[in-house]
């Protein structure tokens, strides 16, 4: 149902309020309709995204990102799924080592997350030698405001409140007993028995740090919002060049059951196992190697030709019969979390009379060393099985930060989940420290990125506190 008017609200008892319309709300919303339970969603944008949504979405950008994150955000219904590149992949058993729960968790939540996401094949990961794996993207060609607005409009569970901003909350006890809201120019306070922010990785931060600027004695001090922020790095890591046929050999003598085909798939997706990862003390990074044929003529033949000259000497008829593929490696990295890479309150208002967003980002060394390691691992295996040769980017080698990467697509921690409130700001539950009804949901309780893309694992743990709130009202 879609409410035009919230008074239409006000016979209605609703077990969650949820603000937001993205991945992870929709999920929660979803999962309630199952067990007949009914939930409001409140979204601040229209059925498209329009002109005036930057004004609430502008952030200044200090540090190593460059640009604005408005562009990265949708103020609209479905958010960001209206325009994600709708890539999926679940996070590694690694990824959680400081999480208070574990894979096995949000395993369970697999099949009816792949549901949900519309997702027609299943992930593959497997080994590539002793300290790599290999993986696959699943692509989900679900966008909300498409695929799911008629369900909602018929749906007898779940409501809708289009243009509704979440403003302010009301409490007693360390317990929220309503939220205040506008809808055309119009203030409303809604009341239900569980309220679930699911706005996305930068505004669940910024209205939670509003919230503790208005109601100071319901939050902990110590809290600490908007810390560990992160995003992942995407950058050119290196270079080279492969014969498929050998590749082809090898994923065989290996026993691989999963071989991508370049023919089809132009991307074969490689990342450091567990063990590597522990015994390296690195962070993970998804190593993206990238077919095309070769050129000859170019630069990196010439420098091959240099440092490999018996390997390229040997392959001249391979090149001419087709066999032999130019390749290039970015790598999409796990961002270790600092203190340091924050969002905060600015200076600037939106509409409403909200602060907008200062976010503080940096690159680190951890994570050039990792790459580092990672791609040392790629090459020296290509060597090995005689299969190619890489040629590393020099930055990778020497102190200097000022290289250029990709940043701010996918926008994790602020809110991270932990067991302490003095480095977390939710619990293993979601639900906020030393507050009684208020949720967290999305990427921003994250407490580690990892490297995969975040959208499947934001999903799972939503379905997750779905069912955690119906065990309570059971």
């Amino acid at each position: 149902m879609i409410f035009n008017n919230l008074n239409q609200t006000d016979n209605k008892d609703f077990f969650a309020i949820i603000v937001g319309s993205g991945p992870a709300g929709i999920s929660i919303a979803l999962e309630l309709e199952k067990k007949k339970i009914y939930s409001l969603i409140i979204e601040s944008g229209e059925l498209e995204n329009n002109s005036i949504s930057e004004k609430y979405l502008k952030s200044e950008s200090i540090g190593d990102h460059d640009g604005d994150y408005a562009s990265n955000r949708m103020r609209m219904f479905g958010g960001t799924t209206s325009v994600w590149g709708g890539n999926c992949n679940p996070m590694n058993k690694s990824d959680f080592y400081d999480w208070p729960i574990e894979k096995y968790e949000l395993d369970k939540y697999t099949r009816r997350a792949s549901e949900i996401l519309n997702l027609k094949k299943k992930f593959v990961s497997q080994k590539f030698n002793e300290n790599l794996n290999m993986y696959n993207l699943v692509w989900s060609n679900i966008r909300i405001n498409e695929d799911y607005l008629d369900h909602i409009k018929v749906s007898k569970y779940i409501s809708l409140s289009l243009s509704t901003s979440f403003f302010n909350l009301n409490y007693t006890n360390k317990k929220i007993s309503s939220i205040e809201c506008i809808s055309k120019n119009k203030k409303y306070t809604l009341r239900s028995d569980f309220y679930i922010l699911a706005c996305g990785g930068i505004e669940n931060s910024r209205l939670l740090l509003w919230l503790k600027s208005k109601n100071k004695e319901l939050f902990n001090s110590e809290i600490p919002i908007g810390k560990y922020y992160m995003h992942h790095p995407y950058h050119k890591v290196g270079n080279g060049i492969i014969n498929y046929k050998k590749l082809k050999n090898y994923f065989s003598k290996n026993n691989n059951t999963y071989i991508p085909l370049v023919t089809c798939d132009s991307n074969i997706y490689l990342e450091a196992n567990d063990d590597f990862i522990s015994s390296n003390n690195i962070l993970n990074s998804g190593m993206y190697l990238s077919f095309n044929n070769i050129n000859i003529k170019n630069d990196l033949f010439k420098q091959l030709r240099c440092v490999a000259p018996k390997f390229i000497k040997n392959i001249y008829d391979d090149v001419k019969t087709g066999k032999m593929y130019e390749i290039s490696i970015n790598t999409l990295q796990e961002q270790e979390p600092i203190i340091e890479n924050k969002i905060i309150l600015g200076d600037k208002l939106d509409p409403l009379g909200i602060p907008l967003t200062k976010i503080f980002w940096k690159k680190i060394s951890s994570e050039k060393k990792s790459a580092r390691i990672i791609l040392e691992e790629i090459a020296k295996l290509l060597i090995n099985e005689e299969i190619g040769r890489l040629a590393v980017e020099d930055y990778l080698y020497n102190e200097n930060t000022n290289y250029e990467v990709v940043s701010g697509n996918h926008q994790m921690g602020g809110t991270r989940m932990g067991l302490s409130v003095k480095d977390s700001v939710v619990d293993k539950d979601l639900k906020v420290h030393d507050i009684e009804n208020l949720y967290i949901a999305g990427s921003s309780v994250f407490r580690t990125s990892g490297h995969c893309h975040p959208t499947f694992t934001i999903v799972q743990l939503s379905i997750r506190l779905a069912e955690h709130i119906i065990s309570i009202k059971s």
